[in-house]
């Protein structure tokens, strides 16, 4: 127990690397969880059966950690299912049509009536949950993480304008990265799935991601922000962030004949997971 304690801080971190952990989900208290599972996992292992404690353990802990997730979860797994499905198709159109799409046009991308979509969403909005002791004000005071009811205009121009941006820099990828962003981040195909139908390891396909995220935002730093991100590695990789970033910029560029106000700086990228559209790199 005493020796292989971290483990259950490496579940925890593992499980949390793969889905979105709720505001409101304590991470001391998963880990407290995998350590109670760990007393279990120890008595019930067996040395003869060949396989290492560790390699016996750790996918138990991470099962574990999942019950534990599952059982404070409101929604049931059928709405959440449902809800992945929903975001999955309403990034693919957003990819599509350069813009967020409406709810008609992701009813029947779904193949289901406007009503159902809108009672999945009042499903999942029940499943919301915050924390009473939040601190999330934008000058520090206390208040609840609760949604923002509406929308500014100029921020739904910003949002449709910046996943405008995000598209072209997704498909100017180079090395067949835009298709390992677009299969995992949108399509929902694990790594795994994608190193098999690639040919290649599970290594390469995770070092093919890292690099895209890399060039990513360098380019959404650039073009969207104006700010310069120095390119790191060496000569190949600067070169190739450096043309990327060009060629990102001039996909983007207006017409020479158009005036064009200059942005304000924007908020920090955040990683490609949502293509500028709430949703989570």
């Amino acid at each position: 127990m005493t020796e292989h304690l971290p483990l259950c801080s490496f579940a925890v971190n593992a499980v949390a690397s793969r889905i979105s952990l709720p505001s409101h989900v304590s991470r001391e208290d998963l880990l407290s969880c995998a350590k109670v599972a760990l007393v279990e996992v120890a008595r019930r292992f067996d040395p003869g059966a060949g396989a290492t404690f560790a390699t016996y353990a750790l996918p138990r802990l991470q099962g574990a950690v999942l019950d534990e997730l599952r059982s404070g979860d409101w929604a049931s797994r059928s709405v959440r299912a449902a809800a992945r499905r929903t975001d999955a198709a309403a990034d693919a159109l957003t990819i599509t049509l350069g813009r967020p799409p409406t709810r008609e046009e992701l009813a029947e991308s779904l193949g289901v009536r406007r009503g159902d979509l809108d009672n999945l969403q009042v499903d999942v909005h029940r499943a919301v949950m915050v924390s009473i002791d939040a601190e999330t004000g934008a000058e520090g005071s206390g208040g609840l993480d609760l949604p923002d009811p509406g929308e500014s205009p100029e921020r739904a121009v910003l949002r449709v304008e910046r996943a405008r941006y995000l598209q072209q820099a997704i498909r100017e990828l180079p090395d067949r990265l835009d298709e390992v962003v677009e299969r995992n981040f949108f399509g929902g195909e694990s790594l795994t799935e994608i190193a098999e139908d690639l040919g290649v390891t599970l290594s390469r396909v995770s070092q093919m991601r890292a690099r895209a995220l890399t060039l990513l935002h360098a380019a959404m730093s650039e073009v969207w922000e104006g700010r310069s991100v120095p390119a790191d590695g060496g000569v190949r990789a600067r070169n190739q962030q450096r043309s990327y970033v060009d060629r990102v910029a001039a996909r983007n560029a207006p017409p020479a004949s158009v005036p064009v106000a200059v942005p304000s700086p924007r908020p920090a990228w955040v990683t490609a997971q949502r293509y500028g559209v709430s949703r989570p790199a």
